[in-house]
Parts: structure tokens; sequence; C-alpha cells
């Protein structure tokens, strides 16, 4: 097993007394142990440093000190004070020196809980809470990382970027989404944060600035739920509406109107740098979004999209030099006799799943998005991947994924950069398995990733497809036509780098 080496300060102290004497006067001090609780992730490694003093007070060199785990499977114990955290649950640590006893609970948390998706930067949120990014920071979207690569002579002047991943900031969200060049995040209270690019207002601050940290996105609203799209972003509130903000060329914003402002790069495109709500008093439980367009569930399970190629035209004005027909800046119902339960959507081509776990894809299908053997678009949907059934799905740029019942990854569409997992480095027009024999909880992608990662039971994170800026997270600037492992959390908070152990 790959295992990342980490260092937790836990100090073992004497601070006990005895009884006082017949005589009044004090004993002096007998030595104890102390040891503080902590959190590892799984395939972290701690080195326990040992501070101990004799009853006068005075530092023991090489104290005699001993081990042990109450729970071998999940924290071994290995060396003088070597913890490894092997799997999810905890473990009572037992430190003992001269007859004198301390314990402390170590619970082993997953590598990430959550796993999000750029155009070349993805994140992930540790089972301790933090964020980690990976990939290229054009504009910021890594966060005030330290440690990051001067990347000028690889992708421009000023570039940085970290092929591992890398604390993004000291955030600690219950959820993160990634846009082109922005990342967002959601708190347990319920506010969004975002930073990176926001020259069409997509980090939703108030301002056309980039934003360097996260900084709250405007209007106090509670969010339960958000999504990045290119250059916008959306939320839903805890009263499920739908709030959207950046750019608005062609209605993905769906707040029934062009947006009065203009953005910085081109003075003619309307944007918002405000959370605009969407119109229609809809309920919304699930929203998807990707360059030039958002859908979104309702609570009753119907579909609904805005913006550029959803099937209608509300016949709101769409900006020039462009002249885009078949835009709509007011949600508009996809008529189905289904009821769906998740939606998400490529760059042309968009699925939904049903309540039964068949998915249905419409739009274009150059590359064999829908995954029903042709490369037949169709302007309303279809059955796709020919009516099997899934746990989950996602769609990515130019192709969809999806999970089986136990875990199994199977991936089609536009294969040349290896986002169909397989192997191959071809198109897929039909389901394929994602090679490796991983069993996922989870997939990732995005309507602006040509990439997919996904994360497994223990949490450890693996991605696949292109990979020239970096955003596999393993350590290399190359695509990859399979899984590979996401570089582990290299050090815990305030953690010295660990030395002198194999």
């Amino acid at each position: 097993m790959s295992v990342h080496h980490s260092v937790f300060w836990i100090v073992l102290l004497g601070s006990a007394t005895l009884p006082a004497c017949k005589n009044g006067t004090e004993p002096p001090a007998l030595a104890t142990l102390s040891i503080r609780d902590t959190t590892l992730l799984v395939d972290e490694q701690l080195i326990v440093p040992v501070t101990a003093r004799d009853a006068s007070g005075r530092l023991i060199t090489n104290p005699s000190i001993t081990f042990s785990s109450s729970a071998p499977s999940v924290v071994s114990i290995s060396g003088p004070g070597v913890v490894t955290a092997l799997s999810l649950g905890t473990s009572v640590l037992t430190a003992t020196m001269d007859g004198i006893v301390a314990q402390a609970t170590i619970t082993v948390a997953p590598h990430f809980t959550h796993l999000a998706v750029g155009a070349e930067h993805a994140c992930g949120i540790t089972g301790r809470g933090e964020v980690y990014c990976w990939g290229t920071s054009f504009r910021g979207e890594l966060g005030p990382a330290s440690g990051m690569q001067d990347c000028s002579a690889r992708f421009g002047p000023g570039v940085l970027c970290s092929p591992i991943p890398i604390r993004s900031s000291s955030l600690h969200p219950v959820e993160i989404v990634a846009g082109d060049m922005h990342t967002c995040a959601l708190v347990a209270d319920g506010t969004a944060y975002c930073w990176g690019a926001n020259f069409y207002g997509q980090a939703g601050t108030g301002s056309l600035s980039d934003e360097p940290v996260p900084t709250t996105v405007a209007g106090g609203h509670t969010f339960a739920h958000l999504v990045a799209g290119r250059m916008h972003t959306c939320g839903v509130t805890t009263s499920r509406a739908a709030y959207c903000w950046g750019w608005d060329w062609t209605g993905a914003l769906g707040a029934g109107d062009v947006s009065a402002e203009r953005c910085v790069f081109f003075s003619s495109d309307p944007c918002s740098r405000t959370p605009r709500l969407v119109v229609g008093g809809h309920e919304w439980a699930q929203l998807a979004a990707n360059d030039r367009a958002t859908c979104g569930l309702t609570t009753l399970g119907e579909l609904y999209c805005w913006g550029l190629d959803v099937g209608g035209n509300d016949g709101q004005y769409c900006q020039t030099p462009d002249n885009l027909t078949g835009c709509t800046r007011t949600p508009i119902l996809i008529p189905s006799a289904k009821a769906y339960k998740a939606t998400s959507i490529g760059d042309v081509h968009h699925c939904q799943q049903a309540l039964d776990g068949t998915l249905e894809c419409w739009g274009a299908n150059y590359w064999g998005m829908f995954g029903d053997g042709t490369v037949n678009s169709s302007p309303t949907a279809v059955t796709a991947a020919g009516g099997a059934t899934y746990a989950s799905f996602v769609a990515l740029r130019t192709g969809t994924c999806a999970l089986t019942s136990d875990g199994q990854a199977q991936c089609w569409g536009r294969g040349g950069d290896g986002a169909v997992g397989n192997g191959a480095l071809q198109d897929a027009l039909s389901p394929a398995d994602v090679r490796g024999g991983h069993r996922f909880l989870a997939l990732a992608a995005s309507g602006v990733s040509d990439f997919v990662c996904g994360m497994t039971d223990p949490g450890r994170a693996y991605c696949w497809g292109l990979g020239a800026y970096g955003q596999l997270g393993n350590n290399a600037f190359l695509s990859a036509s399979e899984p590979v492992l996401v570089g582990l959390i290299p050090t815990s908070p305030g953690a010295s780098p660990k030395r002198g152990i194999p």
C-alpha cells in the first residue's frame, strides 16, 4: 500500500502529584503521560515524538515507551511510535512508560469526501474538512495555496500550478464545485464562497476583479447546493429558489431578461456580478451547468433548461455579433411523462436519469455521448446506454460516465484524451468498463471538463482523461487512459515533513 508520511506533534508529559506527607511537605511530582486525540486520513502515517521528564522535572532522553493499538486493522504500530492509518474507523492508542499509561482515540477518516472537477483543475474536501486543489491556477482558482510551482514556461507568464493536491485555503466546506477558472464552496451554515476568475462576475462577490481568496457570495442567501458552469455559477437556496450569477451571454442565468451589467473582457456581453433569481417560481432540487446553459430538476422531478441549445427560444434578445438562435432566458420545461432524479449536461449533450435508474440523452451525439451505439443526434430525449440502470451518472464535456450498483464505472463518448478510461484512446459509442478494478462511491465531472475523477470506499481519489494541466493530481502533466491515483495529502495541518523513516 502506498503510504504518505505525516507528523503530529503528540506530546507525552509529566504532571501528577502524590498526597501530602504527614509532616505537611509535598512529595516530588511523578511523571505521567498524556496524548491528544487526533484524526488521520486513510494512508497517513504519524510519528509520535515523546517528551518525558523525571520526578524532578528533568528531560528524559530516549525514554522507553511502548505503544499498542486497540484496532490493528484500523491503526497499526511499527517501530518507535510510528502509527499508520489503514482503514476507516477508530482505535485507542495506548502509550506505556514505566507502568504509567496514557490513551488517545485515533479516528481514521476518508482521504476525500467530496470531489469537484473543472476545466484545468480539480478540488476535494478531505475527511478532516480541508480543501485541497490541484491542476493549473490561471486566475487563482487553486486558492491562496503556498508551495505552488511556477509554470510560466509551460502555460504563460505568471501562471502557477500544482500537479499534486495542495491546501487551498483554511475554509472547511461541505460542498465544492469547479468551473473554468473559478472555484466555489459551501459551508455548513449555507454561506457560499468563491475564488479565482471573476471577469464575468462568476464569483458573485459584487465586483469584476479576480478573487485571490475565498470571498462571500453577495446577497446573503443561504444555499443548499451549488453548481459551476464555465463562466457562471448557480445555487439552490434552502427555500428551494435558484439564483445564478456571472456570464449572461446566452441567458444561462435564467433571470427572464438580459442582465443590465456589462462584462470586463467583452463590453457588449451582459453579466451579473451578484446572484439573480431564476424566474418561474419553481422549487429546485438540483442544477447542472455547462458553457452556455443551465438545467435543473424541480422537487417534482420535472426538467427545465435555459440558455443556448436547450430546445426552445423565448424570444429574448441574444447578443450580437453571434445572433444566436434557440436561446431562452426563461426556464423551459423539457416535456416527459417520466419523473427524474438527476441531470447532468456536457458541452452539447444533455442527459437525465429516471427514477428507475435508466438514462436519457438529447442534443448532439457527435462522439457517441448517448452511449446508444450510434452518433445520431436527437432534439428530444432518447434512451441512453442501451437502457442499462445505474446508481448515478455524470456528463463531461464530450462524454458520459456512470456507476453500476456495485460501484463499477462505465464511460462512453469521446476518448481521444483517455476520458473513457478503458485504456484506449478512441471513442466509445457504448458503455465501456473503466479499467483498474476500482469500486467507486461517486464520480465527478462537469460540462467543461475533459477528465473524470472518482472516489473509492476509503476516500482515495482517482482521475483519468486530459491531464496536460496537472489536473489528474498524480504529479504529472500527462493524460491517462485509465485511472491514476491522485497524490495523497502530503502532510497534516501544521506538520513538518517526516524524516528518517523508510
